[in-house]
Parts: C-alpha cells; structure tokens; sequence
C-alpha cells in the first residue's frame, strides 16, 4: 500500500487541486442557492479502481441502516471528528446560521444522494462527516462544474477521475456518476487518511489542496520546531477556510437548535434503485415507463451526459425506489425499436440547429442541452445525438443518421 500511495502522491506537484470554497450569499429568490468559487489548478490522482463502477453491485449493502426516523439521528451518531470550536469554525457556523435557509436548501438538494453515501461511508467504518462533504464541494449539484474542470457531487478533476478509473467518453462522465464517484471519494480519502497517520483533518486538508502541499506545509514546521497539526500548518487560504467549514456543518447537524438552524425533513430510507437496462435506453424513454420526469432520471443519473445509456454495453440506471417494480415491468415489455429516440447525425455542410430541430421535431435548446453546447455554431463533421419527436419514426432517415 505505501508503494501505492508514494506512486500516487508524487504527480501531485503536478496535479493538485483546491476544491470547493462555498461563500454563501443572501439572494432575491428565497430558494436560489449562490456561492463564489475558488479553485486551484492542480489536482492529486486517485487510486485506480474499476472502471465505471456498476450501482447494482453496491446498492444491496446500502439496506443495513435502512429505519425509521430521520437521516440526521444516524448522521450524529457516526461522528468522529472533533468537535472543535476554532474561531475559524464559528465564523463559518456564524455565517451559515445567517443563511440558514440556503443551508436548508442545499441539504435539500441532497436528499436523492445522501442516504446511499452515507450507508457507503458506514461500510467503510469511516466518519460520518464525509458524507457532508459534498455540502462543502459542490453544494450537492451533480451538474456542477469548477471553472477548472471539476465536476460533480466531489468535483473531480479529469486526470483525478482518469486515475480513479472513472469512465470519460462521449457517453459518459464518471465524475457525475453518483455511485462511481461516491467509490472513488471515498477510496481516496481513505488512502490520503493512512497516508497522514490516521489524522482525518491532514486528510481532507490533501482533499483539498493535495497531499504534496500538505507534507511540505509539515516539513516546514517541523523544521522551525513548530506543531504539524492542521491547525498549525501554513496552508492555503482555501484550504484553511475548508476543513473548519466542514467542522461547522458538523456542529450545526448535530445541535441544529443550538444554532437557531431547522434541518429539512430527511427520511432514513433508500431513495433509489438500480436496475440494469438490459440494453441502450434513452432516459425519456425511461422517465416514461417509471412514471417520473426526465429531469428526475437526470438528477439520479448525470453521468449520462447525452441522456442516453451508452451504446454497445450494459448499463444500470439509477430509479426512484417508488417507480422501480413499475419500471421493471414495463421495460420487460417494452419493443427493442422503442428503446432510443435518438439517432447519431454527422452534419453537413449548410447545417443549422435550427433546421436540425425542425426536421426532428425538438427544439434548438434541447439540441444543445443533450449535446453540450456552449452555443448554436456547429461545424461540419461534428457529430451530434439529435432527439426524435413524437411519432418521427422515419426522421433518422430523413437526417441521414450516422
């Protein structure tokens, strides 16, 4: 293992990476969630993994906890850290108790993810702290991206994710996948803890800034005869600010009375499912036979960044609980030409999005938002997944699909 993580700190000079820092700010919509961003260019790898880590092979172990109640009780009795009260921590509980309902939103916005990853982190005997992480990371917005290329729930980095053994095609940003992320977090976190000794503060603070900064920060004090703790160290800013924000998250969930902060109504029960697709399958497609929203199949699974299972392969889409025996029966039943409502189009010379949307019966904003496009230019040669309207069986043809 220390092999292993000598390989893997090594290239941190190279590749290290502040995450997050959340500034939390008032706003005119009460339920609109802002934040400012500041990121370091560098990010520490991972350790390999599985490529693309398949939800159905962990999800059975998710059930242990499963009880009534509310998430937070569990949540408190799986504390580990040290609950201390720096002034660098009270100012971050001050300032979220000012924002308490942007607070309230965010751990909202968590509620599809929270109960798997943590049920993950209990498997790993792990404090029960890094399951807020993503509170601090990405304010749990699984489209999130960093002005550096971070994305997801635990904003990884593409090199990160490439040494996690996250998938990153056409198809699919294992950095968004919630399952393959959560694995890949949680085994680089559990690496970087070993690394420092068992100390978790040192841990997240390589999280954050890279275990390469965190060891220089200790030779330097240890050199001026000074402590080598976390709150000694001479590190970032951002990474200053970034382990006692997480303590204050910490402090808030377990005495949220204390803090004048009401927690959000969190059951302690799975939220979904993973069912293998048993083929491709367009997420409208599947939205319908579940009886839920597209945009809800999206938000369980944004790894699939055309809104479409990847071709060639078996994937395993993520559910709501409540839809899954009905999405079970109906995908037994539905016709393999039913499947996808997508074609692969190459365009051509004198192309338009516009012209494009009108032939297949969509919109330019859709064309863009399954693409990913920043604007309505497309060139000649490009390749674009062009969703089909309602009853355009013929319209593939008419595309000349790729």
């Amino acid at each position: 293992m220390m092999t292993l993580i000598h390989r893997l700190w090594l290239p941190a000079l190279a590749m290290m990476s502040s995450a997050l820092v959340t500034h939390l700010q008032l706003s005119r919509d009460p339920h609109a969630i802002e934040y400012d961003r500041a990121w370091d260019t560098l990010v520490v790898p991972v350790p390999s993994q599985p490529e693309h880590i398949a939800p159905n092979l962990l999800l059975p172990q998710t059930l242990v906890r499963e009880e009534k109640g509310d998430i937070w009780k569990r949540l408190r009795t799986g504390f580990q850290l040290p609950p201390q009260l720096t002034p660098s921590v009270q100012s971050h509980a001050d300032n979220f108790r000012s924002h308490s309902h942007h607070i309230a939103a965010i751990l909202q916005r968590g509620e599809p993810y929270l109960f798997y990853i943590l049920s993950r982190v209990e498997a790993r005997g792990l404090p029960a702290e890094l399951a807020l992480l993503p509170v601090i990371e990405s304010a749990f917005d699984p489209f999130a991206r960093s002005p550096a290329g971070a994305a997801g729930i635990w904003q990884f980095m593409p090199a990160t994710a490439k040494q996690a053994g996250l998938r990153q095609d056409w198809w699919v940003d294992g950095r968004q996948d919630i399952v393959a992320a959560t694995e890949a977090a949680l085994d680089y976190l559990s690496v970087l803890q070993q690394r420092f000794d068992g100390d978790w503060l040192l841990a997240l603070s390589a999280y954050n800034a890279g275990s390469a900064r965190v060891n220089k920060a200790i030779r330097l004090n240890k050199s001026q005869g000074k402590p080598v703790d976390f709150w000694h160290l001479p590190l970032p800013e951002e990474t200053r600010s970034y382990v006692p924000k997480l303590i204050a998250l910490r402090a808030i969930i377990a005495n949220p009375e204390a803090h004048n902060i009401e927690l959000p109504a969190m059951a302690n029960s799975r939220y979904f499912s993973a069912v293998e697709t048993g083929g491709q399958l367009d997420l409208q497609v599947a939205a319908q036979l579940a009886g839920t929203s597209t945009e809800e199949l999206q938000r369980l699974n944004p790894g699939l960044i055309r809104s479409i299972t990847p071709p060639g392969s078996q994937h395993t889409l993520l559910i709501p609980q409540a839809s899954e025996q009905q999405f079970r029966q109906q995908l037994a039943r539905l016709p393999a030409e039913r499947r996808v409502q997508s074609v692969q189009y190459r365009v051509r010379s004198g192309d338009t999005l516009s012209a494009i949307a009108q032939h297949s019966r969509t919109t330019v904003a859709r064309l863009c938002q399954i693409n990913q496009l920043d604007s309505t230019r497309i060139f000649a040669g490009k390749l674009l997944l062009v969703p089909l309207g309602e009853g355009d069986e013929n319209t593939s043809g008419a595309l000349q699909s790729s």
